[in-house]
C-alpha cells in the first residue's frame, strides 16, 4: 500500500481558460455546456492517476478469473 500525504501532494491539471473559469467561478457557456463535464473530468482523471497509480495503467490479467 502507497502512503500519501494528501496534504502535501499536488497534481498536474491542463485546462483551457473556459475550463479553468467554469471551474473556479461557476460561469456557464451557453454555445458549449460540456465544458464544465470535460474540464471535471480532466481533474478527476489526473486525481485517479495519483491516488491509485498502480490501477490507472495496468491490468493484471493472471489474478482475474476467468
Amino acid at each position: 500500500m502507497v502512503k500519501l500525504s494528501l496534504a502535501t501532494d499536488t497534481i498536474s491539471v491542463e485546462l483551457t481558460i473556459k475550463e479553468a473559469l467554469v471551474l473556479s467561478s461557476g460561469v456557464k457557456f451557453a454555445a458549449d455546456p460540456s465544458i464544465s463535464k470535460d474540464a471535471r473530468r480532466k481533474v478527476l482523471r489526473s486525481l485517479d492517476q495519483k491516488l491509485f497509480p498502480a490501477t490507472s495503467n495496468t491490468i493484471d490479467y493472471h489474478t482475474l478469473e476467468v
